[in-house]
């Protein structure tokens, strides 16, 4: 019987606490943006040094973010994002917390902020990203803050028209 009761104390609490990590706000609150220092009509990517796109983000007037990975696909040339992009994977990627987000930009200040990657269900944190718009089509991060530490980049996202963007409405973000 006392096995029993100690189970249930430590479930209890592991279900109580992965709420909790679960329910973290990010730190940032959301902004119309109103600006014209970065093109929004399509999406941004990232290529890694092997020279493979591997980073989207699509950014919103509402100041809402959506950035997702892609891993499998070896794209080279943001024109075969369209054949990547299906429905289906868009929306299957709109369904998980931690690839929505917010973005700011001040002069030509960059910031955005999403959740973390979930370990075993728990979300650890956000992570915020900042760096400088370097024309209407790029911008670089250059400083990523984390639960894992503070992170110098050079990461460059360039712009790709890309339509029909995806709906920025969602349950995540107020």
């Amino acid at each position: 019987m006392k096995k029993i009761f100690e189970k249930s104390i430590i479930l209890f609490f592991l279900t109580f606490s992965s709420c909790l990590k679960e329910n973290i706000p990010l730190s940032n609150a959301r902004e119309d943006y109103f600006g014209d220092e970065l093109r929004i009509d399509g999406l941004y990517y990232q290529k890694t040094s092997d020279g493979y796109i591997r980073v989207i983000q699509f950014f919103y007037r509402n100041g809402i973010k959506i950035e997702f990975s892609i891993f499998g696909e070896k794209i080279e040339n943001p024109a075969d994002l369209v054949s990547v992009l299906t429905h289906n994977r868009i929306e299957s990627e709109l369904k998980r917390k931690y690839n929505w987000g917010i973005f700011k930009i001040k002069d030509n200040d960059f910031l955005s902020e999403h959740w973390e990657t979930p370990i075993n269900g728990n979300y650890l944190g956000t992570i915020t990203m900042t760096g400088e718009i370097l024309s209407d089509t790029s911008f670089i991060l250059t400083k990523m803050v984390h639960s894992q530490g503070v992170f110098e980049l050079k990461d460059i996202r360039y712009f790709y028209p890309f339509s029909p963007k995806p709906d920025s409405t969602n349950v995540y973000i107020k």
